[in-house]
C-alpha cells in the first residue's frame, strides 16, 4: 500500500463517520422526537395537578406515552451510537435546568394565585423545552462530534 493509498482510506474512514455523526444528528433533533418529548413532559408535569384517586393512573400513563414514543423513536433510528460522559452530562445538565425551571414557575403561579400551577408551569417547561432544542442544537452537535466515536 503506498501513501496515496493509505490516505485515501483515512479520507473515506473520516466521511463516514461525518455522514453518521449527520444522521445521528438529523434523527436526534427531528421535529417528532421533539414534539413527542415536549408532548411527553407536558402530560408527565400536569399530571400533578389532577385529584388524587386519578393522579397516579395519569402519571403512569403519561410516562408510558413518553417512554414509548422515546422507545419508537431509538428503534427507528437510522445509527444507534453510544453516548459518552460530555454528551451524557449535557443533557442531565439540560433535564435538571428544566425541573427547576418547572419547579420555579410552579411556585411562581403558586405565590400569584392561580389556578393548575402545575399545568401552566408544565407548559411553560415544554414550550421551554422545544425552544431549547432548538437553541442548543450547534452545542450538542458539537459535543457528539467532539466526542470521536462514531
Amino acid at each position: 500500500m503506498d501513501p496515496y493509498d493509505a490516505q485515501t482510506a483515512l479520507n473515506a474512514i473520516r466521511h463516514r463517520q461525518e455522514q453518521t455523526f449527520d444522521a445521528y444528528l438529523r434523527h436526534a433533533h427531528s421535529r417528532p422526537y421533539v414534539l413527542i418529548a415536549a408532548l411527553g413532559l407536558f402530560l408527565v408535569c400536569a399530571s400533578f395537578d389532577l385529584p388524587n384517586p386519578w393522579r397516579p393512573a395519569a402519571v403512569v400513563v403519561a410516562n408510558g406515552v413518553t417512554l414509548g414514543g422515546l422507545f419508537v423513536h431509538q428503534r427507528r433510528a437510522p445509527v444507534r451510537r453510544k453516548t459518552a460522559g460530555p454528551e451524557t452530562l449535557f443533557y442531565a445538565a439540560m433535564g435538571v435546568a428544566l425541573l427547576g425551571l418547572f419547579w420555579a414557575v410552579a411556585i411562581g403561579v403558586h405565590f400569584l394565585g392561580l389556578p393548575a400551577r402545575h399545568t401552566l408551569a408544565a407548559a411553560v417547561t415544554a414550550l421551554a423545552a422545544v425552544v431549547a432544542s432548538y437553541a442548543l442544537r450547534p452545542v450538542a452537535e458539537s459535543i457528539v462530534r467532539g466526542n470521536g466515536n462514531g
